[in-house]
C-alpha cells in the first residue's frame, strides 16, 4: 500500500481494547450489550477468526472482524464488524481492510465472506455490490432489534446479506443507460421536499429479467428531516426484497442515477 496505512493482524490488549474504543467512537453505543468486548475480540482471532487493524504512524485508524462458521454446509467468515475512524473515512482504508480480510480469509480456507449492510444505506450498497463485487441473496427483518446506536436511529434493523465468494464470482456490472421504468422498476417514489422522495407503492407482479428497487440517495439526510419517511422505505422496500428473493432473484449490483437517484439492480438467478 502507498497510503501511509499498514493493516495487520492484532496482538496486544491494547490494541484489541483500540477495537472497542473505536465502536463506540464510530457508533455511539451506550449499551455494553451493542459492543464486541476485548476478550471475544482476542479469543476469535485465536479460534481462526479474523482480526485486522489498520495503522497510520502507529495508531489504528479503523478495524475490521470476522468469525468462521459454517452455513448451507459451506465454511466462511461471518463479518460482523468493520469500522473506520470519522477523520479517515472516505480515504479507502475499509476497502483496503476488506480486501485484506478476503486474502486472509482464503489463507484459513473460507469458500467466502459474508456480512450485513442496511439496504437503505446507497454508499455501502455501491460499495458491498459494485466496488467489491459481492450478491445478496437473503434479507433479514430486524436482525438486530433496536440498539443503541444513533446511526440506527431506533429503526428496524433490517438488513441483507452481503456474500463475497471465494474465489471471486468475476460478475460484471452492467451499464444502464437510462432511467428504469415500471414495469421493471418495482417501487414508485415521488419528491416530497428539500429534493428528498417519499416513497408511495411498490409492485410485486413483475418478472422481467432485470428489476430496480428505489431506496433514498442519503437515508440520514432524510431520517433528520422525518423519520416516518424513512421508516416508510424501510417497509415498503422491505416487501419487495422478500418477495423477489423468496422467488429467484438475486440483488446483484447498484445504480447511481446521476447523483440523483438510487437502484438496487436484481438479477433473475
Amino acid at each position: 500500500m502507498n497510503t501511509g496505512i499498514e493493516i495487520r493482524e492484532l496482538s496486544t490488549l491494547e490494541e484489541f481494547q483500540r477495537c472497542v474504543d473505536i465502536q463506540k467512537e464510530v457508533w455511539g453505543f451506550d449499551d455494553p450489550y451493542d459492543i464486541v468486548p476485548l476478550p471475544l475480540l482476542m479469543v476469535s482471532q485465536r479460534m481462526g477468526g479474523v482480526v485486522l487493524g489498520a495503522f497510520r504512524e502507529n495508531r489504528m485508524t479503523g478495524f475490521v472482524y470476522s468469525l468462521p462458521g459454517t452455513h448451507h454446509g459451506r465454511s466462511g467468515q461471518w463479518s460482523h464488524m468493520l469500522a473506520v475512524v470519522p477523520e479517515f473515512r472516505n480515504s479507502d482504508i475499509g476497502y483496503h481492510l476488506k480486501m485484506a480480510q478476503y486474502r486472509v480469509s482464503q489463507q484459513l480456507g473460507a469458500e467466502f465472506v459474508e456480512w450485513t449492510f442496511d439496504p437503505l444505506e446507497s454508499r455501502n450498497a455501491y460499495f458491498n455490490l459494485n466496488k467489491l463485487g459481492c450478491i445478496a441473496r437473503e434479507y433479514e427483518i430486524n436482525i438486530y432489534g433496536e440498539t443503541s446506536s444513533p446511526l440506527h436511529g431506533g429503526m428496524p434493523t433490517d438488513r441483507l446479506i452481503a456474500q463475497w465468494e471465494i474465489p471471486p464470482s468475476g460478475k460484471t456490472i452492467a451499464q444502464w443507460t437510462s432511467l428504469p421504468e415500471p414495469p421493471a422498476l418495482v417501487t414508485a417514489s415521488r419528491i416530497w421536499k428539500k429534493e428528498l422522495r417519499a416513497i408511495e407503492t411498490v409492485r410485486l407482479d413483475s418478472d422481467g429479467v432485470f428489476l430496480f428497487i428505489e431506496i433514498p440517495v442519503d437515508n440520514q439526510k432524510l431520517r433528520a428531516e422525518s423519520k416516518d419517511a424513512s421508516l416508510q422505505w424501510r417497509l415498503k422496500t422491505r416487501d419487495v426484497f422478500v418477495h423477489y428473493l423468496a422467488n429467484g432473484y438475486i440483488v446483484d449490483s447498484f445504480l447511481r442515477w446521476q447523483n440523483s437517484r438510487s437502484f438496487y439492480v436484481l438479477r433473475r438467478g
